[in-house]
């Protein structure tokens, strides 16, 4: 299953400012939790766009919304 973020693929990589690749895990694991609920993923890119742009327009560092969508994911639920 994809998360349809593929455009975003490069600034994802690059978004650790100390080259660790630790938060791509993390993607995967979305893409594999989604892919086994009703939901799927269809919903996945506009949310992720929208935190994408609110971090550009309110963070001081916003290339780093890429490490952090597990846990904005995970509050964006539990509000649900």
């Amino acid at each position: 299953m994809k998360l349809d973020i593929e455009d975003y693929g490069q600034r994802i990589f690059d978004s650790n400012s100390h080259g660790e690749l630790f938060h791509l895990g993390d993607y995967i694991a979305i893409a594999e939790v989604f892919s086994n609920s009703p939901l799927g993923t269809a919903w996945f890119r506009g949310w992720f766009t929208e935190m994408v742009a609110a971090a550009e327009a309110q963070w001081q560092r916003p290339e780093s919304i890429f490490q952090h969508i597990p846990k904005l994911l995970k509050e964006t639920m539990d509000q649900h």
